[in-house]
């Protein structure tokens, strides 16, 4: 079961970034352009003492059959991030979702 071409209408950058240098900057290894993704970016306010903040965070939703490049290698913890709309977002999470035994999509949680 895949997911239907009218919810797969996003598009992003998703970076990959090597071992930081002696001052502490990462340097970027690759960028490759995904298409055909479900994005859903939502914002998020919190108040506390000092006043209010807003926090941005995410999703990516990645067909293993469907979105282009099929041939797609993602990773979490700080080595990737995602450029939507301008705005960089790190992957902190990823999640596998099977069906009838065969990987159908990859969810990448974002955090802003």
């Amino acid at each position: 079961m895949h997911m239907p071409y009218r919810l797969l209408d996003g598009t992003c950058i998703l970076r990959v970034y090597g071992g930081g240098d002696i001052f502490g900057d990462k340097e970027v290894v690759s960028e490759r352009r995904l298409e055909r993704v479900r994005i859903e970016i939502y914002r998020r306010k919190i108040s506390d003492i000092n006043g209010e903040a807003v926090f941005s965070r995410g999703r990516i939703f990645y067909d293993c059959g469907r979105s282009i490049p099929e041939d797609m290698a993602f990773s979490a913890g700080g080595d990737c991030s995602a450029v939507i709309r301008g705005e960089e977002f790190p992957v902190t999470g990823i999640k596998y979702h099977y069906f009838g035994g065969r990987l159908r999509f990859i969810v990448l949680e974002l955090a802003g």
